[in-house]
Order: structure tokens, then sequence, then C-alpha cells
């Protein structure tokens, strides 16, 4: 899925922990009618992932089981066209909104971060499906969750992937950003922890040109060293373009990336040379898990096509709020909110859902894609084959 990350810097906001904004009493006694979850995203901008569609099928397939507890849901839209501005608007008047009882946003995280301030004030319950970065749950919101793992998890994640296959001295080269940063960090940190050696670390800034004499000079060193593989913490469109230059540098060793590079613009801006590169991704309909199964056959009954990471991410995030609100036998935020941090194993298209006190996922992996042919194909891990030799 496009994924493109922190373009802006955080806008400077006050945020105000704890507290009930005035909606609170209003929204608690709504018990009756259709209950309503906003979703707020770029619709017009990334109108090539399929995230309005996996709302839409959620939706309809609660309010085909009957709703929740005999009440219909609806799902209100906003596009927040990536604008920390817009998105800092459309929270103040959902705030404002008593029907709305939660919100499912935002796509970017310089968005969502200061955007949580003004769900949680208003007493709303906020479920990120795409926001990586991890301040958005160190605030100490008590109703702030997210559906997918944090830039911290991910970095681990792939350190614990490099030693599956086996990789013993990795190379870094970092976005110089937060993104890239704290990426590098986890992955260095998990690194060490398994007994794998970075033996090599480098650091590129958001907007330098690949062609410049920095990456010749380290890349020519690493040409000369012993390395097992290299892990790119980047962002597209530099991304593709740092790949190429680390094959043409003569570096033939196998490349990771980041969950920011699962997208067409990496081959469209790496070319060839970005053949076998293994990036984490939320979702891949190639999965063989039986969740997986089920959901892409009824996507592509209803859409003709196959879903995207995003159309899984907004049909996990209607679907979850749903149950817990079943669960909780109340659409009110505070008892939703205590639902969600109960959840222990929901069982989501793009993984298990379990929280911990923060609203973070505990013990998510994300699926992991390599691109062969010039296009993103699921990668079966260890225990992967036995896992899809179960499914029905």
């Amino acid at each position: 899925m496009q994924h493109i990350r922190r373009f802006a810097a955080l806008a400077a906001l006050a945020l105000v922990a704890g507290g009930c904004g005035d909606g609170d009493d209003v929204r608690a006694e709504r018990q009756d009618g259709e209950i309503v979850i906003a979703a707020v995203w770029p619709f017009s901008a990334r109108g090539e992932v399929r995230f309005g569609e996996g709302l839409e099928m959620a939706v309809a397939e609660v309010n085909a089981a009957g709703g929740i507890g005999g009440r219909r849901l609806r799902v209100l839209r906003e596009d927040d066209h990536e604008s920390v501005d817009d998105g800092l608007m459309i929270a103040e008047r959902l705030a404002e909104n008593p029907q709305v009882t939660a919100v499912i946003g935002h796509l970017q995280s310089y968005v969502t971060v200061p955007a949580a301030a003004t769900y949680d004030r208003a007493g709303l319950v906020l479920l990120s499906p795409a926001s990586t970065d991890p301040e958005l749950t160190a605030r100490g919101y008590g109703r702030v969750f997210r559906a997918v793992a944090t830039d911290l998890t991910t970095g681990a994640d792939m350190a614990a992937f490099a030693e599956g296959r086996g990789y013993r001295r990795i190379a870094i080269y970092y976005v110089r950003n937060e993104y890239g940063h704290t990426l590098a960090q986890a992955f260095e940190r998990e690194a060490a922890r398994r007994g794998i050696g970075v033996v090599a670390r480098a650091s590129y800034d958001a907007e330098q040109d690949t062609q410049g004499r920095g990456f010749e000079v380290t890349l020519g060193q690493w040409k000369h060293m012993r390395v097992d593989a290299v892990y790119v913490a980047g962002e597209v469109p530099l991304a593709g373009k740092l790949i190429a230059r680390i094959r043409a540098a003569g570096i033939t060793v196998p490349v990771l990336g980041t969950d920011a590079m699962s997208t067409p613009v990496l081959v469209e801006t790496g070319g060839a040379a970005t053949e076998g590169t293994v990036v984490p991704v939320p979702f891949h309909a190639g999965e063989r898990r039986p969740e997986v199964r089920r959901f892409v056959a009824a996507f592509q009954g209803r859409y003709g096509v196959l879903p995207d990471a995003g159309s899984a991410l907004g049909y996990d995030a209607v679907r979850l709020l749903a149950d817990a609100m079943r669960r909780a036998g109340s659409s009110d935020p505070e008892k939703v909110a205590a639902a969600l941090h109960a959840t222990r194993g929901w069982g989501g298209v793009t993984g298990a859902f379990t929280y911990d006190e923060n609203g973070d996922l505990v013990g998510r992996r994300m699926v992991k894609a390599v691109i062969r042919g010039g296009r993103f194909e699921y990668l079966a891990e260890p225990g992967a084959a036995a896992l899809a030799a179960a499914a029905p």
C-alpha cells in the first residue's frame, strides 16, 4: 500500500490529557438508532488504495448480521487530504458531533498524532489503521488504539527475519528523519539481542541526490566488507534509487526494507535492481490463513479486484470496533475502549489483535513480501507452511 511518511513536521499543539468533552454524556446516553463511526482518510489523494471498499464491505457484513445489538452501523467519511490543518479541523468537527462514537483514522502519523489530542479530549475512541509512529500511543490516552504495528515493532521484526534467514553481518542505510532513525535503532537493538552484528551504518538526507559523492564513498567501502544483507530503513521514491545504487556498486547481497517501501513506486524508481528486496506489509492477498482466504474471495466477488493492504486495514478496523461494541453491550466510548483493551487474540485479516495498556498491538509480526518479476509476492516464513496446510 502507498505509505508515504512524514513529509511535514508535527504540528505544535497543546495536548490536553484526560478530561472529557461536553459531548461525552450525550454519546453515552445514545443507545438507540444507528451507530455512527467516522473514517478520516485522504480518500481523494489516495484513490488507488481501496481503503473505502474495505470499510464499506465490513459495514455491509455487520448490518447483514443484525448490526450491533439490533442497531445499524454507519460510517461517516471525511477527507483530510494528508494535511495537518485539515485533519485538525475535521477532528474538531467530529468532536462536536454527538452522533459520532468512534473515529477510524488517519493515514499519516503526522496528522494522527496531533489530532489524537482532540479526539481524546472529546471522549471519542480513536482507532488508527495505518499510523506507525510510536508517539501516538505514548501520551497516556485511554481511548487511543492502533491497528498496525509501530515502527519500533517493525524494525525489531525485520531483525528477527534476518536471523531466520541466517544473516549474521548486516549493514544499515537509513533516511535521516524520525521514521528512518526509529526503525534503524529498533533493528540494531534487536539484532544485538539476537547476536547479529551491525558492521556498517550510514544515513542519508530525505532530499539527497542519489548520484552524490557520499553514496559512492559509502557503498565503495561496503563492497569490500563481508556483509550478509543490507537493511534500508527508507521511504519511496529515494529508497528505490538507493537500491539501484547499491546494485550498481557491485553489492549483491539481499536487501531488506520497510513498510514505507511496500509500494509499486519502489519498483518504478529502482527498476530491476529491486528484485529480491523483502519488505514488511500489514497484509498480502497471497497469505493462506483461513481469514485471509475468506476475505479475499468475498472482496473479489463484491468488487472484482484483489484487496490491497488499505482494504484489509479498513475492513479490520470496522469489524474490530463492532466486535468491541458487542462485547461491551454498548456504544459508549468508555465501555468500547475498555472492551478494546481487553481484546485478546481477536482474529483479523491483518493478524491477531491483542492490546496492551497503551493501545498498542502485542506480538504482532508483519507479513513479508518479496519483489519477483517486478511485483510484490507473499513470502512464506518458517511455520507458515504448516499454517497454510491446516487451512480448510
